[in-house]
Protein backbone atom coordinates (compact mmCIF):
# COMPACT_ATOMS: atom_id res chain seq x y z
CA UNK A 1 0.00 0.00 0.00
CA UNK A 2 1.29 3.35 -1.35
CA UNK A 3 1.77 6.14 1.59
CA UNK A 4 -0.53 9.42 0.94
CA UNK A 5 2.64 11.36 0.66
CA UNK A 6 3.32 9.35 -2.76
CA UNK A 7 -0.03 10.41 -4.32
CA UNK A 8 0.47 13.71 -3.01
CA UNK A 9 3.71 14.16 -4.93
CA UNK A 10 2.95 12.73 -7.82
CA UNK A 11 1.63 15.15 -11.47
CA UNK A 12 -2.06 16.39 -11.79
CA UNK A 13 -3.21 13.30 -14.23
CA UNK A 14 -1.79 10.65 -11.49
CA UNK A 15 -3.55 12.68 -8.61
CA UNK A 16 -6.81 12.72 -10.47
CA UNK A 17 -6.74 9.33 -10.98
CA UNK A 18 -6.46 8.89 -7.26
CA UNK A 19 -8.52 11.38 -6.35
CA UNK A 20 -11.74 9.71 -8.07
CA UNK A 21 -10.61 6.40 -7.21
CA UNK A 22 -11.38 7.81 -3.12
CA UNK A 23 -14.44 9.61 -4.53
CA UNK A 24 -15.72 6.18 -5.59
CA UNK A 25 -14.68 4.33 -2.42
CA UNK A 26 -16.42 7.01 -0.39
CA UNK A 27 -19.75 6.14 -2.64
CA UNK A 28 -19.10 2.29 -2.54
CA UNK A 29 -18.80 2.56 1.45
CA UNK A 30 -21.60 5.08 1.58
CA UNK A 31 -23.66 2.32 -0.37
CA UNK A 32 -22.97 -0.38 2.06
CA UNK A 33 -23.87 1.60 4.97
CA UNK A 34 -26.46 2.46 3.11
CA UNK A 35 -27.68 -0.95 2.57
CA UNK A 36 -27.03 -2.85 6.03
CA UNK A 37 -28.84 0.56 7.74
CA UNK A 38 -32.07 0.09 6.02
CA UNK A 39 -34.35 -1.82 5.32
CA UNK A 40 -34.13 -1.65 1.21
CA UNK A 41 -32.33 -4.57 -1.51
CA UNK A 42 -28.87 -5.35 -1.80
CA UNK A 43 -28.99 -4.64 -5.45
CA UNK A 44 -26.92 -1.52 -4.84
CA UNK A 45 -24.12 -3.87 -3.27
CA UNK A 46 -23.57 -4.84 -7.31
CA UNK A 47 -23.01 -0.52 -7.91
CA UNK A 48 -19.57 -0.68 -6.31
CA UNK A 49 -18.46 -3.45 -9.18
CA UNK A 50 -19.17 -1.13 -11.96
CA UNK A 51 -17.48 1.91 -9.92
CA UNK A 52 -14.36 -0.80 -9.72
CA UNK A 53 -14.95 -1.41 -13.97
CA UNK A 54 -14.94 2.46 -14.70
CA UNK A 55 -11.88 3.19 -12.19
CA UNK A 56 -10.15 -0.10 -13.96
CA UNK A 57 -11.28 1.40 -17.70
CA UNK A 58 -10.90 4.95 -16.87
CA UNK A 59 -7.07 5.15 -17.58
CA UNK A 60 -6.97 3.50 -20.93
CA UNK A 61 -10.24 5.47 -22.26
CA UNK A 62 -7.74 8.84 -21.22
CA UNK A 63 -5.16 7.86 -23.19
CA UNK A 64 -7.09 6.84 -26.12
CA UNK A 65 -9.09 10.30 -25.67
CA UNK A 66 -6.10 12.54 -25.22
CA UNK A 67 -4.57 10.54 -28.74
CA UNK A 68 -7.51 11.28 -30.38
CA UNK A 69 -8.56 14.67 -29.35
CA UNK A 70 -7.45 16.60 -26.72
CA UNK A 71 -7.06 17.10 -22.74
CA UNK A 72 -10.18 19.00 -23.21
CA UNK A 73 -12.43 16.29 -24.66
CA UNK A 74 -11.00 13.86 -22.30
CA UNK A 75 -11.76 15.96 -19.15
CA UNK A 76 -15.30 16.82 -20.33
CA UNK A 77 -16.00 12.82 -21.18
CA UNK A 78 -14.50 11.83 -17.25
CA UNK A 79 -16.72 14.30 -16.10
CA UNK A 80 -19.69 13.30 -17.64
CA UNK A 81 -18.93 9.10 -16.48
CA UNK A 82 -18.10 10.65 -12.79
CA UNK A 83 -21.82 12.70 -13.00
CA UNK A 84 -23.55 9.47 -14.31
CA UNK A 85 -21.96 6.87 -11.56
CA UNK A 86 -22.93 10.04 -8.78
CA UNK A 87 -26.71 9.76 -9.97
CA UNK A 88 -26.74 6.24 -10.12
CA UNK A 89 -25.35 6.12 -6.53
CA UNK A 90 -27.81 9.21 -5.41
CA UNK A 91 -30.55 7.09 -7.12
CA UNK A 92 -29.47 3.82 -5.28
CA UNK A 93 -29.74 5.72 -1.71
CA UNK A 94 -32.98 7.17 -3.19
CA UNK A 95 -31.51 10.81 -2.60
CA UNK A 96 -30.29 10.04 1.07
CA UNK A 97 -30.14 13.51 2.86
CA UNK A 98 -26.68 13.43 4.38
CA UNK A 99 -25.06 11.48 1.57
CA UNK A 100 -26.68 13.71 -1.22
CA UNK A 101 -25.55 16.97 0.70
CA UNK A 102 -22.03 14.98 1.13
CA UNK A 103 -22.01 13.84 -2.63
CA UNK A 104 -22.95 17.32 -4.34
CA UNK A 105 -20.59 19.24 -2.13
CA UNK A 106 -17.72 17.00 -3.18
CA UNK A 107 -19.10 17.02 -7.07
CA UNK A 108 -18.79 21.21 -6.76
CA UNK A 109 -15.51 20.88 -5.49
CA UNK A 110 -14.38 18.25 -8.33
CA UNK A 111 -15.83 20.70 -10.67
CA UNK A 112 -14.11 24.03 -9.41
CA UNK A 113 -11.18 21.91 -9.80
CA UNK A 114 -11.30 20.22 -13.07
CA UNK A 115 -12.03 23.68 -14.84
CA UNK A 116 -15.60 22.82 -15.88
CA UNK A 117 -16.67 25.43 -18.50
CA UNK A 118 -20.50 26.27 -17.44
CA UNK A 119 -21.73 25.20 -20.84
CA UNK A 120 -20.51 21.58 -19.85
CA UNK A 121 -21.96 21.68 -16.51
CA UNK A 122 -25.41 22.48 -18.07
CA UNK A 123 -25.28 20.18 -19.66
CA UNK A 124 -24.28 17.62 -17.43
CA UNK A 125 -26.73 19.01 -14.92
CA UNK A 126 -29.44 17.62 -17.90
CA UNK A 127 -26.75 14.41 -18.60
CA UNK A 128 -27.32 13.29 -14.14
CA UNK A 129 -30.87 13.96 -14.61
CA UNK A 130 -31.87 11.66 -16.99
CA UNK A 131 -29.20 8.83 -15.33
CA UNK A 132 -30.89 9.49 -12.20
CA UNK A 133 -34.64 9.04 -14.00
CA UNK A 134 -33.34 5.79 -15.61
CA UNK A 135 -31.98 4.18 -12.91
CA UNK A 136 -35.00 4.76 -10.74
CA UNK A 137 -37.28 3.36 -13.02
CA UNK A 138 -35.75 0.07 -14.83
CA UNK A 139 -33.21 -0.26 -11.32
CA UNK A 140 -33.97 0.66 -7.97
CA UNK A 141 -37.57 2.23 -8.28
CA UNK A 142 -39.07 5.39 -6.65
CA UNK A 143 -38.85 5.42 -3.15
CA UNK A 144 -39.38 7.89 -0.36
CA UNK A 145 -37.00 10.84 -1.07
CA UNK A 146 -34.07 12.84 1.25
CA UNK A 147 -35.04 10.55 4.43
CA UNK A 148 -33.32 11.07 6.96
CA UNK A 149 -29.82 9.46 7.52
CA UNK A 150 -29.07 7.25 10.02
CA UNK A 151 -26.22 8.30 12.74
CA UNK A 152 -23.82 5.72 11.10
CA UNK A 153 -24.68 7.30 7.95
CA UNK A 154 -24.24 10.68 8.82
CA UNK A 155 -21.46 10.47 10.81
CA UNK A 156 -19.57 8.24 7.42
CA UNK A 157 -20.75 10.88 5.17
CA UNK A 158 -18.98 13.89 6.73
CA UNK A 159 -15.98 12.20 7.27
CA UNK A 160 -15.52 10.52 4.05
CA UNK A 161 -16.66 14.77 2.74
CA UNK A 162 -13.74 16.16 4.89
CA UNK A 163 -11.55 13.28 3.67
CA UNK A 164 -12.03 13.87 0.19
CA UNK A 165 -11.78 18.23 0.96
CA UNK A 166 -8.49 17.52 2.92
CA UNK A 167 -6.75 15.46 0.65
CA UNK A 168 -7.68 17.83 -2.66
CA UNK A 169 -6.80 20.79 -0.72
CA UNK A 170 -3.59 19.04 0.90
CA UNK A 171 -2.52 18.06 -2.84
CA UNK A 172 -3.48 22.02 -4.05
CA UNK A 173 -1.08 23.34 -1.42
CA UNK A 174 1.64 21.45 -2.02
CA UNK A 175 1.30 21.90 -5.97
CA UNK A 176 1.68 25.79 -5.13
CA UNK A 177 4.56 24.80 -2.96
CA UNK A 178 6.51 22.67 -5.13
CA UNK A 179 5.78 24.71 -8.13
CA UNK A 180 7.12 27.95 -6.21
CA UNK A 181 10.26 26.22 -4.83
CA UNK A 182 11.01 25.38 -8.61
CA UNK A 183 10.28 28.58 -9.61
CA UNK A 184 12.90 29.94 -6.97
CA UNK A 185 15.15 27.11 -8.09
CA UNK A 186 14.74 27.89 -12.24
CA UNK A 187 15.10 31.98 -11.05
CA UNK A 188 18.11 31.29 -8.93
CA UNK A 189 19.37 29.32 -11.86
CA UNK A 190 18.76 32.20 -14.20
CA UNK A 191 20.28 34.52 -12.47
CA UNK A 192 23.29 32.35 -12.42
CA UNK A 193 23.61 31.70 -15.77
CA UNK A 194 23.04 35.42 -16.15
CA UNK A 195 25.29 36.45 -14.12
CA UNK A 196 27.54 33.94 -16.23
CA UNK A 197 27.02 35.34 -19.44
CA UNK A 198 27.34 38.94 -18.09
CA UNK A 199 30.86 38.02 -16.89
CA UNK A 200 31.91 35.76 -20.42
CA UNK A 201 30.37 39.13 -22.20
CA UNK A 202 33.14 40.88 -21.07
CA UNK A 203 35.29 38.81 -23.24
CA UNK A 204 33.44 39.43 -26.30
CA UNK A 205 31.85 42.52 -28.23
CA UNK A 206 28.61 43.72 -26.62
CA UNK A 207 26.73 43.23 -30.06
CA UNK A 208 28.05 39.91 -30.95
CA UNK A 209 27.17 38.22 -27.46
CA UNK A 210 23.73 39.60 -28.31
CA UNK A 211 23.30 38.17 -30.94
CA UNK A 212 23.99 34.79 -29.87
CA UNK A 213 21.58 35.06 -27.01
CA UNK A 214 18.48 35.98 -29.14
CA UNK A 215 19.77 33.19 -31.69
CA UNK A 216 20.46 35.51 -34.32
CA UNK A 217 24.47 34.03 -34.67
CA UNK A 218 26.22 30.64 -34.29
CA UNK A 219 29.58 30.40 -32.45
CA UNK A 220 31.14 28.53 -35.35
CA UNK A 221 34.06 29.72 -37.70
CA UNK A 222 32.94 31.73 -40.34
CA UNK A 223 33.41 34.73 -41.87
CA UNK A 224 31.67 37.14 -44.46
CA UNK A 225 33.21 40.15 -46.83
CA UNK A 226 31.95 43.70 -45.82
CA UNK A 227 32.44 47.29 -46.31
CA UNK A 228 33.23 48.51 -43.11
CA UNK A 229 35.22 51.61 -41.01
CA UNK A 230 38.02 50.59 -38.92
CA UNK A 231 39.41 52.62 -36.24
CA UNK A 232 42.84 52.48 -34.53
CA UNK A 233 44.30 53.85 -31.57
CA UNK A 234 46.73 54.38 -29.27
CA UNK A 235 48.64 56.23 -26.34
CA UNK A 236 51.67 58.59 -27.90
CA UNK A 237 55.01 57.66 -25.60
CA UNK A 238 52.95 54.92 -23.37
CA UNK A 239 56.58 52.35 -24.11
CA UNK A 240 58.52 54.78 -22.47
CA UNK A 241 56.08 55.80 -19.76
CA UNK A 242 56.13 52.03 -18.77
CA UNK A 243 59.74 51.99 -18.05
CA UNK A 244 59.06 54.84 -15.58
CA UNK A 245 56.25 54.10 -13.97
CA UNK A 246 55.70 51.44 -11.39
CA UNK A 247 53.18 48.50 -12.42
CA UNK A 248 50.33 49.80 -9.99
CA UNK A 249 50.50 53.18 -11.60
CA UNK A 250 50.68 52.21 -15.03
CA UNK A 251 48.24 49.61 -14.49
CA UNK A 252 45.56 52.53 -13.66
CA UNK A 253 46.48 54.88 -16.01
CA UNK A 254 45.58 51.76 -18.45
CA UNK A 255 42.50 50.65 -17.54
CA UNK A 256 41.60 54.40 -16.66
CA UNK A 257 42.15 55.21 -20.52
CA UNK A 258 40.62 52.18 -21.68
CA UNK A 259 37.23 52.28 -19.73
CA UNK A 260 36.72 55.85 -20.90
CA UNK A 261 37.42 54.87 -24.49
CA UNK A 262 35.42 51.79 -24.44
CA UNK A 263 32.36 54.11 -22.89
CA UNK A 264 32.89 56.09 -25.56
CA UNK A 265 32.68 53.21 -27.90
CA UNK A 266 29.33 51.66 -26.46
CA UNK A 267 27.60 55.02 -26.66
CA UNK A 268 28.59 55.28 -30.64
CA UNK A 269 27.39 51.44 -30.66
CA UNK A 270 30.84 50.51 -32.12
CA UNK A 271 32.42 46.88 -32.50
CA UNK A 272 35.54 46.82 -29.59
CA UNK A 273 37.63 44.09 -31.80
CA UNK A 274 40.04 43.80 -29.09
CA UNK A 275 42.72 45.36 -26.68
CA UNK A 276 46.34 45.34 -27.53
CA UNK A 277 48.04 47.02 -24.60
CA UNK A 278 47.08 50.34 -24.71
CA UNK A 279 45.92 50.19 -28.65
CA UNK A 280 42.21 49.59 -29.38
CA UNK A 281 41.18 48.21 -32.42
CA UNK A 282 36.98 49.26 -33.18
CA UNK A 283 35.23 48.56 -36.25
CA UNK A 284 31.96 49.77 -37.62
CA UNK A 285 29.32 47.84 -40.10
CA UNK A 286 29.41 44.13 -38.11
CA UNK A 287 27.17 42.72 -36.56
CA UNK A 288 25.20 46.07 -36.62
CA UNK A 289 25.32 48.59 -39.75
CA UNK A 290 24.25 51.76 -40.66
CA UNK A 291 25.11 52.20 -44.14
CA UNK A 292 28.41 52.26 -45.33
CA UNK A 293 28.31 56.61 -45.19
CA UNK A 294 26.88 57.11 -41.62
CA UNK A 295 29.45 53.88 -40.02
CA UNK A 296 32.54 56.25 -41.17
CA UNK A 297 30.51 59.17 -39.82
CA UNK A 298 29.90 57.78 -36.69
CA UNK A 299 33.20 56.42 -36.28
CA UNK A 300 34.93 60.26 -36.78
CA UNK A 301 32.54 61.80 -34.41
CA UNK A 302 33.76 58.52 -32.13
CA UNK A 303 36.96 59.97 -32.38
CA UNK A 304 36.87 63.27 -31.76
CA UNK A 305 35.07 62.30 -28.56
CA UNK A 306 37.93 60.41 -27.48
CA UNK A 307 40.36 63.08 -28.65
CA UNK A 308 38.25 65.37 -25.73
CA UNK A 309 38.42 62.52 -23.51
CA UNK A 310 41.89 62.34 -23.68
CA UNK A 311 42.32 66.05 -22.82
CA UNK A 312 40.51 65.53 -19.36
CA UNK A 313 42.28 62.53 -18.57
CA UNK A 314 45.62 64.17 -19.49
CA UNK A 315 44.77 67.08 -17.14
CA UNK A 316 44.00 64.83 -14.34
CA UNK A 317 46.91 62.79 -14.67
CA UNK A 318 48.67 65.68 -14.24
CA UNK A 319 47.45 66.82 -11.22
CA UNK A 320 48.51 63.16 -9.92
CA UNK A 321 51.84 63.52 -11.12
CA UNK A 322 51.81 61.30 -14.00
CA UNK A 323 53.32 62.76 -17.54
CA UNK A 324 51.15 64.77 -20.17
CA UNK A 325 50.18 61.51 -22.53
CA UNK A 326 48.59 62.28 -25.78
CA UNK A 327 46.29 60.01 -28.35
CA UNK A 328 47.09 59.12 -32.25
CA UNK A 329 44.54 57.46 -33.74
CA UNK A 330 43.57 56.15 -37.66
CA UNK A 331 40.46 55.66 -40.16
CA UNK A 332 40.07 54.04 -42.93
CA UNK A 333 36.82 52.48 -45.19
CA UNK A 334 36.91 49.50 -47.08
CA UNK A 335 36.48 45.58 -47.30
CA UNK A 336 37.47 43.12 -45.54
CA UNK A 337 37.04 39.98 -43.85
CA UNK A 338 35.04 39.91 -40.47
CA UNK A 339 33.85 36.93 -38.18
CA UNK A 340 35.01 34.09 -36.25
CA UNK A 341 38.73 32.97 -36.93
CA UNK A 342 40.48 30.00 -35.19
CA UNK A 343 39.71 26.24 -33.78
CA UNK A 344 36.00 24.67 -32.78
CA UNK A 345 37.30 25.10 -29.14
CA UNK A 346 38.60 28.32 -29.61
CA UNK A 347 38.16 31.13 -31.89
CA UNK A 348 38.23 34.76 -32.26
CA UNK A 349 35.67 37.46 -33.06
CA UNK A 350 37.64 39.71 -35.25
CA UNK A 351 38.84 41.82 -38.28
CA UNK A 352 40.89 40.72 -41.76
CA UNK A 353 42.16 42.97 -44.14
CA UNK A 354 44.03 45.65 -46.05
CA UNK A 355 41.96 48.46 -44.17
CA UNK A 356 42.70 46.94 -41.02
CA UNK A 357 46.37 46.97 -41.43
CA UNK A 358 45.82 50.85 -43.06
CA UNK A 359 44.39 51.96 -40.27
CA UNK A 360 47.10 50.94 -37.60
CA UNK A 361 49.54 52.26 -40.35
CA UNK A 362 47.78 55.58 -40.33
CA UNK A 363 47.39 55.60 -36.15
CA UNK A 364 51.70 54.74 -36.11
CA UNK A 365 51.91 57.99 -38.80
CA UNK A 366 49.53 60.66 -37.22
CA UNK A 367 50.91 63.37 -35.01
CA UNK A 368 49.91 63.65 -30.99
CA UNK A 369 46.13 64.81 -30.93
CA UNK A 370 45.63 63.92 -34.24
CA UNK A 371 42.74 62.12 -36.40
CA UNK A 372 44.27 61.01 -39.01
CA UNK A 373 41.88 59.41 -42.01
CA UNK A 374 42.24 57.53 -45.79
CA UNK A 375 40.94 58.88 -48.66
CA UNK A 376 37.76 56.55 -49.46
CA UNK A 377 37.03 57.63 -45.66
CA UNK A 378 36.81 61.65 -46.39
CA UNK A 379 35.00 61.27 -49.39
CA UNK A 380 32.14 59.52 -47.23
CA UNK A 381 32.57 62.03 -44.34
CA UNK A 382 33.33 65.60 -46.16
CA UNK A 383 30.07 66.87 -46.30
CA UNK A 384 30.22 66.92 -42.34
CA UNK A 385 33.91 67.66 -41.67
CA UNK A 386 36.34 69.70 -42.30
CA UNK A 387 39.36 68.14 -43.06
CA UNK A 388 43.06 69.22 -43.80
CA UNK A 389 45.24 67.28 -46.79
CA UNK A 390 48.50 65.65 -45.71
CA UNK A 391 51.15 64.74 -48.28
CA UNK A 392 51.45 61.46 -49.54
CA UNK A 393 52.75 59.18 -46.91
CA UNK A 394 54.93 55.94 -47.42
CA UNK A 395 53.75 53.83 -44.90
CA UNK A 396 55.01 50.07 -44.27
CA UNK A 397 53.47 47.50 -45.67
CA UNK A 398 51.27 49.67 -48.37
CA UNK A 399 53.22 49.81 -51.66
CA UNK A 400 51.83 53.06 -53.19
CA UNK A 401 51.69 56.43 -51.34
CA UNK A 402 48.38 56.64 -49.27
CA UNK A 403 46.67 60.05 -49.46
CA UNK A 404 45.54 61.04 -46.11
CA UNK A 405 43.55 63.94 -44.56
CA UNK A 406 43.06 65.33 -40.53
CA UNK A 407 40.64 66.04 -39.34
CA UNK A 408 39.66 69.16 -37.91
CA UNK A 409 36.68 69.96 -36.65
CA UNK A 410 32.77 69.30 -37.78
CA UNK A 411 31.06 71.47 -39.93
CA UNK A 412 28.25 72.47 -37.38
CA UNK A 413 30.33 72.10 -34.10
CA UNK A 414 30.36 75.75 -33.41
CA UNK A 415 26.64 75.72 -34.21
CA UNK A 416 25.61 73.12 -31.89
CA UNK A 417 23.47 75.13 -28.49
CA UNK A 418 23.64 72.07 -26.50
CA UNK A 419 26.88 70.72 -27.05
CA UNK A 420 28.79 68.71 -24.15
CA UNK A 421 31.90 69.57 -24.79
CA UNK A 422 33.64 73.26 -24.46
CA UNK A 423 37.50 73.53 -24.75
CA UNK A 424 39.11 76.73 -25.81
CA UNK A 425 42.30 77.51 -25.00
CA UNK A 426 44.34 80.78 -25.23
CA UNK A 427 47.49 82.39 -23.79
CA UNK A 428 47.03 82.38 -19.93
CA UNK A 429 43.82 80.43 -20.28
CA UNK A 430 42.40 77.47 -20.88
CA UNK A 431 38.64 76.52 -20.42
CA UNK A 432 38.08 72.29 -20.26
CA UNK A 433 34.05 71.86 -19.73
CA UNK A 434 32.99 68.21 -20.03
CA UNK A 435 29.16 68.66 -18.71
CA UNK A 436 28.90 64.40 -19.05
CA UNK A 437 31.01 63.98 -16.08
CA UNK A 438 29.14 67.26 -14.05
CA UNK A 439 26.32 66.60 -11.60
CA UNK A 440 23.23 68.07 -11.08
CA UNK A 441 23.68 69.32 -8.07
CA UNK A 442 27.78 71.06 -9.32
CA UNK A 443 25.81 73.46 -12.10
CA UNK A 444 25.23 76.53 -9.22
CA UNK A 445 28.93 76.04 -7.76
CA UNK A 446 30.77 75.96 -11.53
CA UNK A 447 27.94 79.12 -12.52
CA UNK A 448 29.67 80.88 -9.17
CA UNK A 449 33.23 80.16 -10.17
CA UNK A 450 32.33 81.30 -13.56
CA UNK A 451 30.93 84.44 -12.74
CA UNK A 452 33.79 85.28 -10.13
CA UNK A 453 36.35 84.30 -13.44
CA UNK A 454 34.32 86.86 -15.53
CA UNK A 455 34.31 89.84 -12.64
CA UNK A 456 38.04 89.68 -12.14
CA UNK A 457 38.94 90.09 -15.58
CA UNK A 458 36.65 93.16 -15.65
CA UNK A 459 38.25 94.01 -12.78
CA UNK A 460 41.70 93.63 -14.37
CA UNK A 461 40.17 95.22 -17.61
CA UNK A 462 39.69 98.36 -15.04
CA UNK A 463 43.10 98.95 -13.87
CA UNK A 464 44.75 98.02 -17.05
CA UNK A 465 45.09 101.40 -19.50
CA UNK A 466 44.75 101.30 -22.91
CA UNK A 467 48.41 100.30 -23.18
CA UNK A 468 48.71 97.30 -21.11
CA UNK A 469 49.95 99.26 -18.04
CA UNK A 470 48.42 99.13 -14.74
CA UNK A 471 46.08 102.04 -13.85
CA UNK A 472 47.25 104.58 -10.84
CA UNK A 473 44.65 107.55 -11.57
CA UNK A 474 46.54 110.23 -9.66
CA UNK A 475 49.57 109.49 -11.91
CA UNK A 476 47.45 109.50 -14.75
CA UNK A 477 46.24 112.47 -14.68
CA UNK A 478 49.67 114.32 -13.76
CA UNK A 479 51.24 112.68 -17.20
CA UNK A 480 48.04 113.36 -19.00
CA UNK A 481 48.96 117.39 -18.17
CA UNK A 482 52.03 117.30 -18.76
CA UNK A 483 51.66 115.90 -22.52
CA UNK A 484 48.93 118.68 -23.03
CA UNK A 485 50.93 121.17 -21.94
CA UNK A 486 54.17 120.25 -24.06
CA UNK A 487 51.88 120.07 -26.98
CA UNK A 488 50.78 123.26 -26.27
CA UNK A 489 53.95 125.24 -25.93
CA UNK A 490 55.35 122.98 -29.62
CA UNK A 491 52.38 124.62 -31.03
CA UNK A 492 53.33 127.92 -30.05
Amino acid sequence: MLPLKYWLDREPKQFSYFHRLMGYSMLSLGLLVYCFTTQSSRIQLYLPLIFALVLFMSPRLEQWLQYRYNVQVQRNVLFLIDIAMVAAALSAVHLNLVLTLCTFAALIYSTINSRISFFMMSLAGLWGVTVFYLANIFVFGFGKYFAQASTEITVLGFMCLIMYFTSGSVYQARRVYVASQKREYYYSQMNRYMEFANQLSRYAPQQLWQSIMKGETEAKIEYKRKKMTIFFSDIQGFTELSETLIPDDLAFVLNDYLSHMTEIAKQYEATVDKFMGDAILIFFGDPTTQGVEQDAKTCVEMAMAMRQQMKILRERWIKMGYPALHIRMGVSTGYCHVGNYGAAHRMAYTIVGRDANLAARLQSAADVDEILISDETYQLIKDDFLCAPKQPMELKGIQQPVKTWQVMEKHNARQIEYQRWFDYEYKGFHLLLNLDEVQNFEYAQLIQVLEKVIQRIQTQQELINAHGVVRLSLDDEVVSEVLVSQDDVSKT
